[in-house]
């Protein structure tokens, strides 16, 4: 099945939002524009978004 990019929820715009926001254990990833960031734990970013071509731009306890 794939993955819902739905399953993301709304973007954040500004990568300093939302590495504030983020709790310790999250990550957040950016598709190729690096335009929208998102939060994400790292068991969703492995079962799906890694295989979309997202990347982690702040990892789990940054």
């Amino acid at each position: 099945m794939p993955f819902d990019r739905s399953t993301l929820g709304l973007p954040y715009f500004s990568l300093e939002a939302a590495a504030v926001d983020k709790s310790p254990s999250e990550l957040v990833i950016t598709d190729e524009t690096k335009e929208n960031y998102y939060i994400v734990s790292r068991e969703v970013y492995e079962d799906g978004p890694q295989q979309l071509g997202y990347i982690i731009v702040v990892e789990e306890g940054e």
